[in-house]
């Protein structure tokens, strides 16, 4: 098709100019961009014509979040569309397209970041040795700690430079320590390979993802634990279904949960939470229904354990807002809507910011498949305040800039100002205007 590149390119200037789309580009949320470029005249049709390879059935998947992203179809959305350097860099890429110039990605960081860092750590790991390995785990404990936290509170790509530049000294501490201090290495290991696999999931760059998780198991299998062996089953079968494999995803959540007699009740849970998404991503009603259902069964049993594992975070609350989350997969909303409601009151003291912003944002998408357009924007911008987005203390953007980025009617962003002023999370000042409370 016939694409009017430089009108689009200036939309896309002053778009990506803006600090929400800035702030999505952080999350890397290309739903939300896809959304805002579409309220400016932008059709999907055209970003997949700039794009390459790319069909507006994929973006359209993208869009309704039934696909994940990965690092080269971000790579791929910003060379197409020309993002200015602010926007690229805030999704992780080198401040101007390959052959600009500019220094390359690696791994999905920018290369500064991937070269000066290891450059600087290799030359001291010929001083570890197996008596300085012991504090250096101490160390690195701490450290681990500390990016856990900024993960927590900042989002993963704050840690992805960081933890790159500590795994070839845990490696190296492997490699040195024996006995007793070895397996206590190895069990860090496995454990900082995992968080790793993490930061690269939620980052979108699902290759290495899946690179740093293999490692993780590599040493799980080397301690023969098979608590941690089946958890980090399950993160293969969580990134292998994301990146458009859920036959494998529902294949190694099988395989995890082989292990069921061995495991804590949370961490039964969460396998069994994993194959629900599988199941729904493969259409697979029954099987879905059935293993949600046991996942938040475990899930309450788990409150009761005494012992540690992998999945603290697997509480009944959670695991009901994934069971509501596969429902909106299989294309049943008003399924999904009662159990996301319940699990968005349950959360106490709202605690839990980005678990909580999930389920609200899960909750628009149900809403707007079940054609409740108030409620969808309503929980749209109720997300954006809990995830820190919208702060509270500032002002509103305007109803119409609201409805513009909700791609809704004007009148709908009223209405559901109505119910977020009813939620407390806004107030009016008559005169002046509407404040995040």
């Amino acid at each position: 098709m016939a694409v009017d590149t430089p009108a689009i390119r200036e939309v896309v200037e002053r778009v990506f100019a803006r600090p929400d789309v800035l702030n999505a580009c952080k999350r890397r949320d290309l739903s939300t961009m896809i959304t805002i470029l579409g309220a400016n005249g932008v059709t999907q049709a055209e970003i997949a014509a700039l794009m390459g390879k790319t069909t507006q059935g994929r973006l359209s998947e993208y869009k309704m979040h039934k696909r994940a992203p990965t690092m080269e179809t971000f790579k791929k959305f910003a060379d197409g569309l020309a993002l200015p350097p602010a926007a690229r860099l805030a999704l992780g890429l080198a401040s101007e397209a390959a052959g600009s110039g500019s220094f390359e990605v690696a791994g999905g960081r920018p290369a500064d970041i991937a070269g000066a860092g290891l450059g600087d750590v290799r030359p001291l790991l010929s001083n570890l040795s197996r008596t300085s390995a012991v504090p250096v785990l101490s160390a690195l404990r701490g450290m681990h700690r500390g990016y856990v936290e900024a993960d927590r509170l900042m989002g993963s790509l704050c840690v992805v430079g960081p933890i790159q530049l500590q795994m070839p000294v845990i490696e190296k501490a492997c490699e040195v320590s024996r006995g007793a201090d070895r397996i206590e290495m190895l069990r860090f290991a496995c454990q900082f390979a995992e968080f790793g696999g993490w930061i690269f999931q939620d980052a979108g760059d699902l290759t290495c993802a899946m690179q740093w998780t293999n490692r993780a198991l590599d040493y799980a299998l080397e301690l023969g634990d098979e608590r941690v062996i089946a958890y980090t089953l399950m993160r293969k079968a969580m990134i292998a279904t994301e990146g458009g494999t859920p036959a494998q995803g529902l294949g190694i959540a099988d395989a995890a949960l082989r292990r069921k007699d061995s495991l804590t009740p949370r961490l039964r849970a969460v396998i069994l939470r994993q194959r629900s998404y599988s199941n729904a991503v493969l259409g697979e009603v029954i099987a879905t229904a059935r293993d949600a259902d046991e996942a938040v069964t475990e899930a309450v049993a788990g409150e009761d354990q005494e012992e540690e594992d992998r999945a603290p975070y697997c509480t009944p609350t959670y695991a009901a807002m994934e069971a509501g989350a596969s429902w909106v997969l299989l294309g049943h909303p008003k399924t999904a809507i009662p159990i996301l409601e319940k699990s968005r009151s349950q959360w106490a003291d709202h605690m839990e910011v980005r678990d909580y912003a999930l389920c609200v944002s899960r909750l628009a998408l149900a809403y707007v498949a079940a054609g409740d357009v108030e409620r969808a924007c309503a929980d749209w911008i109720e997300s954006r305040i809990k995830s820190g987005e919208l702060k509270p203390g500032s002002r509103l953007p305007p109803e119409r800039e609201l409805a513009r980025d909700c791609g809704v009617a004007y009148d709908a962003v009223r209405r559901a100002a109505v119910l977020l002023r009813e939620r407390g999370l806004i107030i009016t000042v008559h005169g002046r205007g509407t404040y995040v409370a």
